[in-house]
């Protein structure tokens, strides 16, 4: 709005100075021309040869010489009539009123008492004035005899002008612009005849300048400028609506202008509010998945290098200390179960468990119960591998050595319902292995396959080379496992029936000790058995 007022108030400034600028050079052209129509009048009324018609015509009224004197006269006059085409007649009288006129509008009518009172105090100058009724002004001046200084009145010059064509000729001006003449108390001129009064126009109009105008409840810009060698003043009406067409443009135009603007401004302000609310808004989601126990960075971390992205990397940094101390924890509690499990094998005498199983041994032989016998050896030696042994890695022939006492005690508990065997590459038999990673996988099978069928449970264990690790494969042909069921033994949800390692137990043991890529898989179908591979890297030493 400023800026409207400000740029329109600058335009209608300019606007009238322009047209009072325009209007002084109207006059000074119009004055220009004026000065010409006073010096031909004044060449004419000095003419030697016009005069010697006009003495001759005043000096005998009816004779042939003064009919050649006024014949001549007219054509003497016609030639200085023709050289401005906006002069409507040149009028010469002499002094008994005879009348002498050419030109293309002879029928011009000058009010002849008018010009005589006028011309009556002018010592011979000329004078400008108007014929009512016609759009016309006149130049008059007397003729005296000039020969031997006689100053003798001989006659009247009156040149009559026709404004149309003269203001035409002249000057530039469209057809809404009112221009206006005036002299003293007379107008003498004006492009709309009768639309202005003189009293209304002669207020406040001393010197030359500019000021607002009322017509007929039109609004208009008046300038005016008076002549600098005669009586006359110009005036030039400018009506409102011209100069308020261009403002209303403007206006238009700075509408536009501030619609575009707003639209730009809404469209880069979504813009940049998206550009700030969308980082929020993944790091928002972010916190919902971290809330909902999800520690994993899944969401991509693409973000700009401001506040939002500080928030973003510090977010991330504390995932990944959260994680470390997931993890941490984690290995604390398995060391804390460890601990737990060796105080309480720590608890058992060994030297005693292992005579009371010696005696129990002697007694079945004294008594000739050689299956009681064979199973108190078995399992003296299977829990004297186990506890003998205090390192957590152990190699795979120590580990078969307890496989191999354990299945002796079941095959003796299910006779022929068990059937186990063993594939093994010797190469592989001094390689170390976590203690207890294949027994209880053999008791699963044994508790989860057996225990739950009526027919023979088939058990192989195979260990084999897979690449540059080892693959140890337990397989039984039990029931098998519900696909439902198997997420839920990964994650440590469905528990052994004893109170013995469960597979999760082993496959975190595995995967925190030597990698994510390393661990078990469990492959089963319901009627068809289970599988179930162990992934281990090879370690010799």
């Amino acid at each position: 709005m400023i800026t409207y007022h400000f740029f329109t108030s600058l335009y209608e400034d300019r606007i009238y100075e322009e047209s009072a600028e325009m209007l002084q050079l109207s006059s000074s052209v119009l004055d220009q021309e004026m000065n010409k129509i006073e010096n031909m009048s004044f060449q004419i009324a000095t003419d030697s040869i016009i005069q010697n018609y006009l003495y001759t015509i005043n000096r005998n009224e009816s004779s042939f010489e003064v009919y050649q004197a006024k014949t001549k006269l007219l054509q003497r006059l016609l030639g200085y009539v023709s050289s401005y085409r906006y002069i409507a007649s040149m009028q010469v009288i002499d002094r008994y009123g005879g009348k002498y006129t050419t030109g293309y509008n002879t029928e011009i009518e000058n009010d002849t008492e008018k010009i005589k009172k006028l011309l009556a105090d002018t010592k011979g100058t000329n004078i400008w004035t108007s014929l009512e009724g016609e759009n016309v002004i006149s130049a008059a001046r007397l003729i005296r005899r000039k020969a031997n200084l006689d100053l003798g009145e001989l006659g009247t010059l009156v040149i009559t002008i026709d404004m149309e064509e003269f203001i035409n000729r002249t000057l530039n001006f469209s057809s809404n612009k009112n221009f206006i003449i005036t002299s003293e108390d007379e107008i003498y001129y004006q492009t709309n005849e009768g639309e202005v009064d003189l009293p209304d126009l002669s207020e406040g109009v001393n010197e030359n300048g500019y000021m607002n105008f009322s017509l007929n409840g039109e609004d208009y810009l008046l300038t005016f400028n008076h002549s600098n060698f005669s009586q006359l003043t110009y005036y030039h009406l400018l009506p409102f609506t011209d100069i308020t067409k261009q403002s209303q443009a403007i206006k238009l135009f700075m509408i536009l202008a501030f619609l575009f603007l707003i639209i730009l401004t809404v469209l880069l302000s979504r813009r940049a509010s998206n550009n700030i609310s969308k980082p929020l808004e993944q790091l928002s989601k972010r916190m919902k998945s971290v809330e909902q126990g999800n520690f994993e960075d899944s969401v991509p971390t693409v973000y700009y290098n401001d506040e939002i992205g500080q928030l973003h990397e510090n977010f991330r940094l504390m995932l990944n200390k959260i994680n470390e101390l997931i993890k941490e924890n984690y290995t604390k509690q398995l060391v804390i179960k460890e601990t737990e499990y060796k105080a309480l094998q720590a608890q058992i005498n060994p030297h005693f468990l292992y005579n009371t199983l010696e005696s129990v041994n002697w007694l079945a032989k004294i008594n000739k119960q050689e299956k009681i016998s064979v199973m108190v050896e078995a399992l003296g030696s299977m829990m004297r591998n186990i506890l003998s042994k205090k390192a957590p890695m152990i190699t795979i022939e120590e580990e078969l050595e307890i496989v191999n006492s354990y299945i002796t005690i079941q095959q003796y508990r299910y006779d022929k319902r068990l059937k186990f065997s063993l594939t093994v590459e010797d190469d592989l038999k001094k390689s170390k292995i976590p203690k207890l990673s294949i027994q209880p996988i053999v008791e699963n099978a044994i508790q989860h396959g057996l225990e739950e069928m009526v027919g023979e449970c088939s058990i192989h264990v195979s260990i084999m080379a897979h690449e540059d690790d080892i693959q140890i494969t337990v397989q039984d042909n039990g029931p098998g496992i519900e696909e439902s069921k198997l997420e839920g033994i990964y994650k440590g949800q469905i528990r052994s029936k004893s109170s013995g390692i469960g597979l999760s137990n082993i496959n975190e043991r595995i995967k925190l000790m030597f990698g994510q890529q390393y661990g078990l898989t469990i492959k089963s179908r319901v009627g068809e058995g289970t599988t179930i591979y162990i992934l281990l890297p090879i370690m010799t030493e």
